[in-house]
């Protein structure tokens, strides 16, 4: 039998609880890098719809899971209970009982960082470096950020549309930690749109009438929200992997274009298996150091062991949202296929080098419990579970 474990939470999360229930929240990120451990996690995303780019005119979703390689992602699927629809997603947890460690960035057990409901609604989520926002206090008649966990699980559980879900974050005020989202739903909408301290700005909106591409990277790209960047995370800056992943994937989906080839699950598969700027150093990442540039994200120490304190990080998963069919494609460890290439790109050797399709639960279709926890349907080392055989469709 497999067992998903949770890490203790340990004391940055106990202070992040602490801040939370505060009235008056004080500063408390000393460096980028403790801004990256209260944060989440490292992605590039891409989503595109409408006819004449994608082959069947509708939305679709790509995206890599950039995290440390002992923190991994699985596949859960929530069954519908009540009001709450159903859904299939993403899970982050340590790979092994290492109750000594603290998460890398704020996590609670349960929470989902992509996927798609059982109304068809899908999300993916990159973190945006922001500036910290100082504040000695919150402001009379304003609340304190709303924790994105929080945010995801309702949109998960209520919204149907990508309407619904953009009305949601436009209501809540300020979002703790910052992301780009990228949403789509079965009718073919398409939106980006970027939430955290200092608001909620809609980036890109596309839809089967007005077809398009949006790609997100670990910052902000709205003119309403891109001079609140931390300056290691700009675009523009090029020292970072922000600007050459960005650029590499708009290179990507015009060559596709010139190829005559509509974008689809393939073709994303493709863009997320590309290693262009491979060869940069990872050391000289100022976002985060031994993180590597390319898209399919090799990071690397280069050493013989893993070692915790220091970790690379690299993708440890790639998913294809397709909400018009409900269903998350997941391929565990790199898309690419590739095996690890040094001991400290842990689990990489496991990685599958296809997507297996895994379908959202709706009411009255799967038996099993409802509500409570998720079902889970891999391990965090990339093992099919028996409980998977409810949702797994045909692997691509």
């Amino acid at each position: 039998m497999h067992h998903i474990l949770y890490a203790s939470p340990g004391p940055t999360r106990a202070l992040s609880r602490r801040l939370r229930c505060s009235k008056h929240l004080q500063p408390f990120f000393c460096s980028l890098f403790d801004l990256l451990r209260a944060a989440g996690a490292m992605c590039f995303l891409i989503g595109a719809t409408g006819p004449g780019v994608t082959k069947t005119g509708e939305a679709l979703i790509g995206s890599t899971s950039d995290d440390p390689y002992l923190f991994r992602t699985f596949v859960h699927a929530a069954l519908p209970s009540g009001d709450c629809l159903g859904h299939v997603g993403t899970e982050l947890v340590y790979a092994t009982d290492r109750s000594d460690l603290e998460p890398p960035f704020q996590v609670e057990p349960g929470e989902v960082g992509r996927g798609v409901n059982s109304a068809g609604l899908a999300f993916a989520i990159a973190l945006a470096v922001e500036r910290p926002k100082a504040r000695t206090g919150v402001p009379e008649g304003r609340h304190e950020p709303v924790r994105f966990c929080d945010v995801s699980r309702r949109m998960m559980n209520e919204c149907h549309t990508v309407d619904d879900a953009l009305n949601l974050l436009q209501h809540i005020p300020a979002i703790t930690p910052a992301f780009s989202v990228m949403l789509a739903d079965a009718e073919g909408h398409l939106a980006q749109v970027e939430v955290g301290a200092y608001g909620t700005a809609v980036h890109e909106r596309y839809s089967k009438e007005n077809p398009g591409v949006a790609i997100a990277v670990n910052c902000y790209q709205s003119k309403e929200l891109n001079g609140f960047n931390l300056p290691e995370a700009e675009l523009h800056a090029t020292q970072n992997n922000n600007g050459c992943r960005s650029s590499r994937g708009w290179d990507l989906v015009q060559e596709q274009m010139k190829q005559g080839k509509l974008l689809d699950v393939s073709t994303f598969r493709d863009i997320l298996s590309d290693h262009e700027h491979r060869d940069r150093d990872p050391a000289e990442n100022p976002l985060l150091k031994w993180w590597g540039y390319s898209i399919c994200n090799h990071g690397t120490r280069k050493q013989d062991a893993y070692e915790a304190d220091a970790a690379p990080w690299g993708t440890v998963s790639a998913e294809v949202l397709e909400p018009a069919k409900k269903l998350l494609h997941y391929n565990y460890g790199w898309a690419c296929g590739e095996g690890a290439e040094f001991q400290d790109q842990l689990f990489q050797s496991h990685s599958w080098s296809h997507f297996a399709s895994f379908r959202s639960p709706s009411a009255g279709e799967h038996t099993g419990r409802g509500g409570g926890r998720p079902v889970a349907c891999t391990t965090v080392k990339g093992e099919l579970l028996a409980e998977a055989s409810q949702f797994l469709c045909t692997a691509f």
